[in-house]
């Protein structure tokens, strides 16, 4: 069973790899908000992968740990959709 999951988190990682290559080659320069998406993403699916494999051999859980987790890189996936969505710029008004 744990073969399988690596084998899936494997398949997961070369696919968001060949993504971040062909995003590279498409237009040249990638911008920095959306590797830090792709990262915030990276690090969830492999915080999950790890834990699932931990708790199945260990038998505990860590629910505080991946409750800070989940809202720390989600709450930055948020705040990263918002300056998305009102297109917000640091401008200098001065």
């Amino acid at each position: 069973m744990i073969a399988y999951f690596l084998g899936g988190l494997g398949a997961g990682i070369l696919l968001s790899l060949g993504w971040y290559g062909w995003c590279i080659s498409r237009h040249k320069r990638m911008r920095s908000l959306t590797k830090y998406v792709v990262f915030s993403i990276a690090i969830l699916i492999i915080y999950t992968a790890v834990e699932f494999i931990f708790s199945t051999i260990t038998g505990v859980s860590h629910d505080t740990l991946t409750t800070c987790v989940y809202a720390c890189f989600g709450g930055e996936i948020l705040s990263c959709a918002l300056i998305k969505i009102f297109k917000l710029k640091e401008t200098n008004n001065e």
